[in-house]
This record gives structure tokens, C-alpha cells and sequence, in this order.
């Protein structure tokens, strides 16, 4: 007799069960009906819990007891039963998203919101990206890399002003990218590697050695409603980190490095050299 596969109790578990729910069940499921004894000898777990599991199950519709003796027991359909593992999970994150909203309009507010968090792993980086473009109320600023795009291209946004530069070398983005977030209120420009390679004037020496090491594919720079701050150094290779924050002088810092990227990259404004700049005489 076959076993039952440690990745099916595991999607189980992720969608409620316990591990000895989720075992009874697929063997319920294997046998179609079954006497607890049955199911206690095929899985040898004891028979407290195989019991416990079955009143569980029955109490959740996920099984139907027989009036028998000794009491038999069938499963529902496996697709009756996803569909009501699923309805209970809907309806769980349906209240608790409300309650939790509500707790986020009663947010305390506290000297710790200009502290830099880390964000670890692509998944994590991904949900706080749509977050992000989720609740802005006014604005949206960024500059992304190609890594990234996939976390934006379903996204719903309200209608906020967004300017998006993208770094990529893809012909045809800057039209699909309209198409996803269309209105006047969307300035969006794609920018490619090249033209990311031309220094600003008046740079230092080290600006070559510093692209250099750039992975340009990995750059982020969001800012939303000049509340909060997400970006990922683009110095780095593998693993991705995002620091985020709501430091007023790091979003300041950041909104004025894109303006300056704005005027670089986009209306190729001509940044004034120092040394060209009139001196104030000095008052004898």
C-alpha cells in the first residue's frame, strides 16, 4: 500500500490542518472508508490521536461518520474539501485583515519609526514592494532594476502620481509599462544600462571603479508619499537585503538624488560647474 506523501501533509498543514489531521484524512482518502482501527495500524500513531483527528475532522465537514458498529468513516471529495479548507482560510484573513487595518489607523506613533529595518529574501522584498505601491496616497517615486519589474506588473495602484524609472535595455518596456498604469499622472521612462554608465559632470575619480561594481539589475529605489523609504544598495550580488525606513532625512536624502536622476537621465539638464559659479566678494 502506498504511503502518503510528506509535501501533501505539508500543503495540508499550510492550509490548517494538523499533521495528524491531515494524515487521517489523506488515509481516509486512500481507503475511501475506514474503521479507526484501520487507520490506526496504517499510520501507527496512537489511538488517542487518530480519534481526536477523526471527531476533528468530522466537526469541520471534512469527514462523514457511519453509524455502525464499530463507527465507520468516509472522506469528502478532495475537491469539496480544498474548496472548504480554502473558504475557512478567506474568511479567517477577511476578519482579520479588518482588524487589523483598524489597528493600523490606531498606530501608536514612536521615536522608533526612523530606525533602518532589513528585509531579507525576494518574497519578503516582493510583498513589501506591492505593499508599498498598495497604499500610496498622493505619490509614487522609484527607480527599479529588471530583477524587480515582475513584482510590479500586477499591480492595482489608486490614482496617485507615479514617476518610474526602469534600468533595463528592453526596447519595448517603456510601452507595456504605460499600458499597466495608464493616466496622466504616470511619468514613466526606461533607461538602459548604457545610459546609465554616462557619469554626471564634475565627478571624482572613483566614479568609473564605483559603477563598476554596480548590478544594476538589483537597483530600488521607491519612495512613497514622502512617508516611507525602501531601497537596495546595488552592490551586492546573490541574496538581496532591503533597508526600509521612515527617516525623514533619508527619504529627503533619497527624493533629492532622484530629482538629480530625473534631470540626468530624463530633460538632460546641464548640472552647473562649481568653479563656473559667481563668487560673492567678500566685503572689505
Amino acid at each position: 500500500m502506498e504511503s502518503i506523501p510528506a509535501g501533501l501533509i505539508k500543503s495540508l498543514n499550510d492550509l490548517g490542518l494538523t499533521t495528524y489531521e491531515a494524515s487521517v484524512y489523506a488515509a481516509l482518502v486512500l481507503y475511501d472508508n475506514a474503521e479507526a482501527k484501520e487507520i490506526i495500524d496504517f499510520l501507527s500513531i496512537s489511538k488517542p490521536s487518530v480519534y481526536e483527528a477523526l471527531d476533528r475532522l468530522a466537526e469541520m465537514g471534512l469527514a462523514v461518520k457511519r453509524i455502525s458498529k464499530p463507527a465507520r468513516y468516509s472522506p469528502i471529495s478532495p475537491e469539496m474539501a480544498i474548496n472548504l479548507l480554502m473558504d475557512r482560510h478567506r474568511k479567517a484573513a477577511d476578519l482579520a485583515l479588518e482588524a487589523l487595518q483598524k489597528l493600523e489607523r490606531e498606530k501608536v506613533r514612536t521615536d522608533k519609526e526612523d530606525a533602518l529595518w532589513t528585509i531579507y529574501g525576494d518574497a519578503n522584498i516582493e510583498y513589501k514592494i506591492r505593499e508599498l505601491f498598495g497604499k500610496a496616497k498622493q505619490q509614487i517615486s522609484c527607480m527599479i532594476g529588471e530583477r524587480y519589474l515582475p513584482f510590479i506588473q500586477n499591480i492595482k495602484i489608486k490614482d496617485v502620481s507615479l514617476q518610474l524609472m526602469v534600468i533595463s535595455d528592453d526596447s519595448d518596456l517603456e510601452k507595456r509599462l504605460k499600458k499597466l498604469f495608464p493616466g496622466k499622472n504616470a511619468v514613466i521612462h526606461v533607461i538602459s544600462s548604457e545610459q546609465f554608465k554616462i557619469p554626471p559632470p564634475f565627478i571624482p575619480p572613483e566614479f568609473e571603479e564605483i559603477h563598476n561594481l554596480m548590478k544594476v539589475e538589483h537597483m530600488l529605489e521607491l519612495i512613497v508619499d514622502d512617508e516611507e523609504l525602501l531601497m537596495v544598495p546595488p552592490f551586492i550580488s546573490g541574496s538581496v537585503s532591503v533597508l526600509n525606513t521612515r527617516n525623514k532625512g533619508a527619504i529627503l536624502q533619497m527624493k533629492m538624488m532622484s530629482q538629480l536622476n530625473l534631470k540626468r537621465f530624463i530633460t538632460n539638464e546641464e548640472f552647473p560647474n562649481p568653479r563656473q559659479l559667481p563668487q560673492k566678494r567678500s566685503r572689505k
